[in-house]
């Protein structure tokens, strides 16, 4: 079964109604995100539990029509929407509704609440659950292309085909825990996720590398240059970075030119139009007019020495236990960079409003009492079976030692 191809918009507002009463949804989408601003939308796959359709975005009777059936089940907290890996759904949805999803369920997030690795692959995850093959892979395809293949639509359908029943499967799965924990876990870092995405598309200069090393005064010129190079894009529909890398930007901010002369001479300044030579300048002469008082904070800076590798090593090891005993993988509650800023935390005093994410919401349930007793000195490995998923047992220390 490829999926019944939907390219008339009453078809798509009846199916949107169908799925309502049923309250729930698979979803995947096909895009293309080289050439314009924003990836552009080529394909929606939606599954109910039993049927598929393939949605065409580009067709006029869709394109034309004033509303979005599918996007707006999604920003529907009575409808839950099964995808795996949310990022890019959740913005779709956001872009064409201006809400957040409203019941969103990501099988590779419950996945790694449930003893597998994180991330992991669609089609691993469908083998390894439900003993399925997903066909070869067509992402590399053009999806703007029309018609498309059968080999598209057929990949396309696979890509929704077993959403909604890993969902039943991992959903059964949590409610065997007391309290349904698990499920609340999920839950949690779910709507973690969909905040940082909102704030990932505000603050994305601060994620610039370099930028954490520039003084408050370049980081302001950092934010209006990074201003002025995604309204451009926005109006010329092209991806952000043709109009000045990344790199560029950084190099303006921290020299802050005041002149064409001095905009000149910053290296790599080729790339961008000597027509948006002034446009750049007067981002840059907004920086320089901000009062002290209101200027950007630099990045919070864990201070103090850098903690010992083995320390590291060491936490990293009782991680790794305390996320075995949950059968949750490691990769997803954190890594080295969040135990360094746990030991930074510990060694300056531990300051209530700078709590480490490793010891707050669900992963502090994993993890934060096993770490915190060994920063104290309270916590001792052991190999328990070598040859076991799990070698290490967590143990205290023996008295006197």
């Amino acid at each position: 079964m490829n999926g019944q191809l939907l390219d008339r918009h009453e078809d798509v507002v009846e199916l949107a109604d169908r799925i309502r009463a049923d309250g729930v949804m698979g979803l995947d989408t096909e895009f293309i995100s080289e050439r314009t601003y924003q990836p552009q939308l080529a394909l929606l796959q939606v599954s109910t539990r039993d049927e598929i359709f393939l949605i065409d975005p580009l067709a006029d009777h869709i394109q034309e029509a004033p509303d979005q059936p599918i996007w707006d089940l999604m920003a529907d907290a009575s409808v839950r929407t099964v995808v795996h890996s949310l990022d890019q759904e959740a913005q779709f949805c956001v872009q064409r509704t201006g809400k957040a999803p409203g019941d969103l369920f990501d099988v590779q997030l419950a996945a790694a609440f449930s003893g597998h690795y994180y991330p992991i692959a669609y089609d691993k995850l469908v083998g390894r659950e439900l003993r399925r093959g997903v066909g070869p892979s067509q992402s590399r395809t053009n999806w703007l292309q029309r018609p498309l293949t059968s080999a598209q639509c057929r990949y396309a359908a696979d890509d929704v085909r077993w959403l909604i029943g890993l969902h039943d499967r991992f959903l059964s799965r949590m409610s065997e825990d007391p309290g349904q924990w698990r499920f609340d876990w999920l839950r949690e870092e779910t709507e973690a996720r969909l905040g940082r995405l909102s704030r990932r598309e505000t603050e994305r200069w601060r994620r610039l590398s370099g930028a954490n090393k520039l003084p408050p005064r370049s980081l302001a010129a950092l934010r209006e240059l990074s201003s002025w190079r995604e309204s451009v894009a926005s109006e010329r529909n092209v991806p952000f970075r043709r109009i000045a890398s990344d790199d560029l930007l950084v190099a303006i901010a921290s020299t802050r030119p005041t002149s064409t002369a001095e905009l000149s001479s910053v290296r790599g300044i080729g790339q961008i139009k000597q027509a948006y030579f002034a446009d750049v300048l007067g981002a840059v002469e907004s920086a320089l007019a901000i009062p002290d008082a209101e200027l950007p904070a630099r990045a919070s800076r864990h201070h103090g020495g850098k903690p010992s590798r083995m320390v590291v090593l060491f936490l990293e090891s009782v991680l790794a236990a305390a996320c075995a005993t949950h059968e949750i993988d490691p990769d997803l509650v954190g890594g080295s960079s969040q135990l360094r800023a746990l030991v930074s935390w510990n060694e300056n005093g531990r300051p209530a409003e700078r709590r480490p994410g490793l010891i707050t919401g669900w992963r502090g349930e994993v993890c934060g009492e096993p770490l915190l007793d060994a920063l104290e000195g309270r916590i001792s490995l052991r190999i328990n079976d070598p040859l076991s998923a799990n070698p290490l047992a967590v143990g205290g220390l023996p008295s006197g030692s």
